[in-house]
């Protein structure tokens, strides 16, 4: 059985509903969902905000490449379209594979540049270590550390203010 964490994002159209389509996709596969979270946008600032969030995933039979599949269909179920001259871009819906553990409960490293794990940008990000940290307190990044002091006293730190929880907005039906 492996485990992931994805880091779900939306800035474009309804927002609200394509992070909920994502949660429905991954309702299988789901352990968690963290609350949703206003943020700016990230290395492209001239783009609406984005509503963030994590899902902690876990796969009887799923290798770290079937968790990006799983992710790039669930993009393209919410209309993503990558623009090569905007990588860091808005879009519809961002699904990142953060980090993968395999049955063993090892962490899976990649260095592939289809899927470099864990995440090489993961440790800078307020807006996927906040929630994740939310969901687990005591989380690792591998190779980085504890998600935690990540967040509060790594290069994230700085970012943390503008990461605006949004309780009243919910992604799963609770039950």
């Amino acid at each position: 059985m492996t485990r992931a964490v994805l880091s779900l994002g939306s800035n474009l159209g309804d927002r609200l509903a394509h992070l909920r389509a994502a949660v429905a996709a991954l309702t299988p596969v789901l352990e968690a969902v963290s609350l949703v979270y206003e943020t700016p946008p990230w290395g492209d600032p001239d783009q609406p905000s984005y509503f963030n969030a994590v899902a902690l995933v876990r796969d009887e039979a799923a290798t770290a490449r079937d968790w990006l599949d799983r992710a790039q269909a669930i993009e393209a179920s919410e209309g993503r379209v990558r623009d090569p001259e905007r990588r860091f871009g808005p879009r519809t819906l961002d699904v990142d594979v953060i980090a993968v553990w395999a049955p063993d409960g090892r962490p899976v490293t990649s260095d592939d540049p289809v899927l470099t794990l864990p995440h090489p940008r993961a440790h800078l990000r307020a807006f996927v270590l906040r929630p994740w940290a939310d969901l687990e307190p005591d989380a690792e990044l591998p190779g980085h550390g504890r998600v935690a002091e990540l967040l509060w006293s790594g290069p994230a730190a700085d970012d943390v203010a503008a990461v605006r929880a949004r309780p009243e907005l919910r992604i799963q039906s609770a039950g």
